[in-house]
Order: structure tokens, then C-alpha cells, then sequence
């Protein structure tokens, strides 16, 4: 309808009033229809979080998640598949946190060889008489009253007990401590990469590497020897010409480095995860050790010296706990004591620096080679 208005001489055409807008749309609620699933869909898949109404059934062929995947891969657990490089301290968050999650089977690993060998050794000595030498080394013999037979005698004993101690301590060499690191290397390495270890397939994959381990070792030794006489000759030629101080001064600096070198098994340490994990003759696990460790030399070195130190200090302080008291309570037991605090601390303190080392293995692999690209390649 149109209002018509006569003002001055013009004529004004006015239009009625528009009329009102409708009340604003309610936002917090649902449009018509919101929330329904088009047909055919059911629930939603295991782990989904949402439950919309009327979720259906997955699509055709759905299998649900594939074997190995984890939807939570960002916050991966220390120690336990981590495919990436590691500071200091959580190389070593991630060696401790291994061996606690493992205990039962790291301990069961190392008590296998260490507790045979613990008891062989004390037979051993006890049948031998080396024990005695240990709780008085010179015996009952008074040097001033002894006779020649007892003297030689006496000496039979010594050479005796030092062959006795020898074989011992070649029997642990080649066999007792390759085997242990090995087993260990093996069931870490299953754990690192999310693998179920067991102790069967550890001790399997040792002992199918034991032949590569002890050459590895010979040859190992014969590079240590070779390096010490080559310091022994220099201090005597020193010495020949007339400069005994610069001798005595390659003699400290250059047995030391060999001391600190066999201390932490250094560049050498990863030797035994390349044997066993790659496979490859001793010689070459040598080489492949020195492969991985010299692009970051002090930084390895650092890392192998600082859980050697560890272990040490944790070692010595167990064996103390079982050694002081039986001692005190029985001196004259005093060798049976130190080889049950001894075996102690090598069934519990031994694996740590085992789990260091292959830890140590693959962080050296994926800054040197990409270990952890190859491993998502292979996963995908």
C-alpha cells in the first residue's frame, strides 16, 4: 500500500514500513540432519576417540592398524626404538632405562656364563691350592728355615697356581665374557628395534659368532702388543743414546694411552655389535668399529670412559656390600667371599656397559650412515 502526502508542490510517494527480521539463528545448536553418518557407516575403527551416533562398520577390507604401527610413535619410550641421536644423557637415560625394563632377562643373559663360570673358577683354586696363595701369598714357609726341596717346592706351587690363574683367565677371555657381551648385544639390539628378545635367540646368534668373536680378540691382543713393545723400544733407545728423560717420558705417556686403550676397549668398542648384528669376520668388526667411532673421536671416547666409569664405581661398591661382611664374619674365607661379591657384580653390573655400547652402535650408524631413514624406508 502507498501513502501518498501533498508537500509544497511536490508529491511524495512513501512505502510502508518493512517488516521485522527474523529472530537470529540459534548457533550452539545442530542444523537438521547434522551428525548422521551417511548410510552404511558403523562404529569407528579400535582407538578412534570420537563416537559420533550411527558410526557404521569400516569400509570393506579393513584390517584394523598394521603390525607395528603406533599412533603414539612421537613419544616413543626411552630406549626402546628411538631411531634418532642421542646427547650424553639420554644415552644414558635411555642404557639405564633398557636395563630396567629388561632386568629379568639382561641379568638371566649375563648369569648364564658368569655363574658357571664363578663356580668352575672357585673349584678351581680351592682343588689347586691357588685360594691359599690369595689369603698368604708366601704360605707357611719361613724363607730363613727352608730347605731346597721345601724352596722348590714352594715354587712348583707358585708356577702352578700362576698356570691354574692363566687358564682361568683365558677360559673368560675367548669364551665367558665374548659370549655374554654378544647375547647381551643381541637382546638389546631385538628391544632397540622392536623386536621380542628372548634368551634362546641371544644365546643362538652369540654362539653362532663365537668363532668370529675370539679371532677378533687375538687379533685385538696382538695389536696391543705390538703397540707396547713398540713403546718399550723407544724407551730403550732413549735410553741408549743418553736421553733417559724423554724415555721415561714416552715410557708414562705411552703405557698409559695403552692402559686407558684396554681400559675402554677404545676405538675398538663396537666391534662386538658389528660382529654379531652384521655378521662380519673379526677383523672386519675391528675395522668397522673404527669406521664409526672416528668421525666423533672424542665424543665416543668421552661417552665409553664416562660408562666404564659408571659401572666401575656401581661394581665396586656391590662387591664391597658382600665382600666386607663375609670377610669379617670369616677371615679365613676371605677368597670365597671376593669371588661371590666378584660374580655379583658381574651378572648385574657387567650388562650395563654392554646396553651402552650397542646403544652406542646405532647412534654412531644413524649420525654416520642414516640408520634412521633406512629404518622408516623399511617400515613403510
Amino acid at each position: 500500500m502507498l501513502t501518498v502526502a501533498m508537500q509544497h508542490p511536490q508529491w511524495i510517494v512513501m512505502a510502508d514500513p518493512p517488516p521485522p527480521l527474523p529472530p537470529p539463528a540459534d548457533l550452539g545448536a545442530q542444523p537438521p540432519g547434522w551428525g548422521t553418518p551417511p548410510s552404511g557407516w558403523g562404529a569407528p575403527p579400535p582407538g578412534w576417540g570420537g563416537q559420533p551416533p550411527g558410526w557404521g562398520a569400516p569400509p570393506p577390507g579393513w584390517a584394523g592398524p598394521q603390525p607395528g604401527w603406533n599412533p603414539g610413535f612421537m613419544q616413543s619410550q626411552v630406549g626402546s626404538g628411538r631411531f634418532r641421536s642421542m646427547t650424553v644423557g639420554e644415552w644414558l637415560d635411555a642404557t639405564f632405562t633398557l636395563y630396567r625394563r629388561n632386568f629379568v632377562l639382561i641379568a638371566s643373559i649375563s648369569a648364564v656364563v658368569q655363574i658357571p663360570y664363578a663356580l668352575l673358577t672357585l673349584i678351581l683354586f680351592e682343588v689347586t691350592g691357588v685360594a691359599g696363595f690369595v689369603n698368604s701369598p708366601l704360605g707357611s714357609l719361613n724363607p730363613q728355615t727352608a730347605t731346597r726341596a721345601q724352596e722348590i717346592a714352594q715354587l712348583n706351587s707358585l708356577l702352578g697356581a700362576f698356570a691354574v690363574s692363566a687358564g682361568v683367565l683365558l677360559l673368560a677371555a675367548l669364551v665367558v665374557f665374548p659370549l655374554g657381551e654378544a647375547a647381551t648385544t643381541r637382546a638389546v639390539s631385538d628391544t632397540y628395534l622392536d623386536r621380542p628378545p628372548t634368551l634362546r635367540a641371544a644365546y643362538r646368534a652369540a654362539w653362532s659368532r663365537l668363532g668370529s668373536l675370539i679371532a677378533m680378540i687375538l687379533l685385538l691382543v696382538g695389536v696391543y702388543v705390538a703397540y707396547g713393545v713398540a713403546v718399550l723400544l723407544l724407551v730403550l733407545l732413549f735410553a741408549a743414546i743418553g736421553a733417559p728423560l724423554l724415555g721415561g717420558l714416552i715410557a708414562i705417556v705411552g703405557f698409559g694411552v695403552l692402559a686407558l686403550l684396554i681400559a675402554s676397549n677404545f676405538p675398538f668398542a663396537l666391534a662386538v655389535p658389528a660382529v654379531v648384528l652384521e655378521r662380519v669376520s673379526g677383523r672386519r668388526g675391528l675395522q668397522r668399529s673404527w669406521q664409526l667411532v672416528r668421525s666423533r673421536f672424542w665424543a665416543n671416547f668421552g661417552r665409553l670412559l664416562l660408562i666404564a666409569l659408571i659401572a666401575a664405581i656401581i661394581s665396586g661398591v656391590l662387591a664391597a656390600i658382600f665382600e666386607l661382611p663375609g670377610a669379617a664374619l670369616a677371615p679365613g674365607s676371605t677368597f670365597i667371599f671376593q669371588q661371590i661379591a666378584s660374580a655379583i657384580a658381574r651378572v648385574f653390573v657387567g650388562p650395563i656397559t654392554y646396553i651402552g655400547v650397542t646403544l652406542l652402535y646405532y647412534d654412531a650408524r644413524i649420525r654416520k650412515e642414516g640408520f634412521d631413514i633406512e629404518m622408516l624406508a623399511s617400515s613403510l
